[in-house]
């Protein structure tokens, strides 16, 4: 049997060093410690503690695929950020817009300035 184990998820792994948990309001299990992350509510999924009083709330903000590299946002490992019209994508591809001058939201078209 793997080091972590969620009952709810059936889900084994042996490297623990991903700080697993499990959200029960998201129904999965996720890495980078439950202490680091908060679930918002409306949005319908977790975020960074960081991000919990200054991300824009829009209800499954993240049940989508990222605009760019078209990655199911929810499952993600990956790092989001919430841009200022409130839609989410990979930091990397934030970073790899801006490197070819996109200062845009790929989706609503709204200025980029994070």
């Amino acid at each position: 049997m793997g080091k972590y184990f969620c009952a709810e998820c059936k889900f084994f792994d042996d490297n623990v060093l991903k700080k697993q948990y499990h959200c029960d309001e998201c129904g999965i299990c996720r890495a980078g410690g439950k202490e680091n992350f908060v679930h918002c509510n409306k949005c319908g999924c977790c975020y960074s503690k960081s991000m919990k009083d200054t991300h824009r709330c829009v209800q499954r903000a993240m049940h989508h695929n990222c605009a760019v590299c078209l990655e199911f946002l929810f499952e993600t490992m990956k790092e989001v950020i919430v841009l200022p019209c409130g839609h989410t994508m990979h930091r990397k591809c934030f970073e790899e817009m801006q490197l070819h001058n996109r200062y845009s939201c790929p989706l609503c078209q709204s200025p980029l300035a994070i």
